[in-house]
């Protein structure tokens, strides 16, 4: 009788397991992809697909839930319904993984594996709201970066401080970078050169006001020292690289149209009086 009910109990065991088999393949373009695990929900039976997305795994359970998953994938939980085969396709996760930004030379690294603080903002965030000058973008989105516009109009340059003043009578400004290739952002402006505090000067702009907005890939401002170790001893003050659009193969003309339109007035008119004659520099 004992060994009756040992065999009644091994068939019903037998009874209870199933082999499940399929392919799983990417929703992009329907190609395979090995190494997909497969795993029975609550338990630790699983297998991996194959190289060719093929895959085989028995359950003994009474109602298995297949979890799919895969990096760079959205998982996937699909019951079993006594089903024996069981074709999977895949779709991308929308997380990116790792971001990478350039750094100094024009070299791309991960942003995490830096050893130095770096901000990088791609040309939509930038041409999101137009400017004259394509550095006055940056005011309130870098940190530790202090943007001044010139109050002489569109036309006036800007001045960038990156982590505060590190002389008190030279250039504290960064250098600017242009696919590149490092470019002077001197100027007949407020915004740079000396004798800032003169009563009579006239603003032109600087070197960098004359990129255009719509131009642009990305700005990466490298902070410190450390970042900026490769350009030597001018980008004492930090290193602002502006990396150009370049151009793109497609079928057929590419035609893209751009316009805006600023108007500007002073907020505050200077009080002007009658009763004495002009001095000498504004004495």
């Amino acid at each position: 009788m004992l060994v009756f009910l040992l065999f009644a109990g091994l068939n019903f065991a037998f009874a209870q397991t199933k082999t499940i088999n399929g392919k799983v393949t990417s929703a992009d373009d329907g190609s395979a992809i090995p190494g997909v695990t497969v795993l029975v929900k609550g338990t630790t039976n699983g297998t991996v697909t194959d190289a060719s997305g093929m895959y085989s795994l028995s359950v003994n359970t009474k109602s298995p839930i297949l979890i799919f998953s895969f990096v760079g994938m959205k998982s996937q939980e699909i019951p079993v319904n006594g089903r024996s085969t069981i074709n999977v396709t895949m779709k991308p996760s929308a997380l990116a993984l790792d971001q990478v930004v350039v750094t100094a030379l024009g070299i791309s690294r991960k942003k995490k594996a830096l050893g130095y603080s770096v901000t990088q903002l791609n040309g939509k965030e930038i041409a999101t709201v137009k400017s004259n000058n394509v550095i006055s973008s940056l005011s309130g989105r870098v940190a530790g970066a202090v943007i001044t516009e010139s109050p002489t109009g569109p036309g006036g340059g800007t001045r960038v401080i990156i982590r505060g003043n590190n002389t008190l009578t030279g250039n504290n400004q960064p250098l600017y970078v242009v696919d590149g290739i490092p470019i002077t952002n001197s100027g007949f402006g407020s915004a740079n050169g000396s004798g800032t505090a003169n009563y009579r000067r006239n603003d032109y702009g600087t070197g960098i006001s004359d990129i255009n907005p719509d131009d642009i890939a990305s700005i990466t401002i490298l902070k410190g020292p450390n970042a900026a170790a490769l350009y030597g001893s001018r980008a004492s003050n930090g290193v602002i690289l502006i990396t150009t659009k370049k151009g793109t193969a497609q079928k057929g003309l590419g035609v893209s149209f751009t316009s805006s339109t600023t108007f500007s007035s002073p907020l505050l008119l200077p009080k002007y009086q009658n009763e004495y004659g002009q001095g000498s520099d504004g004495n």
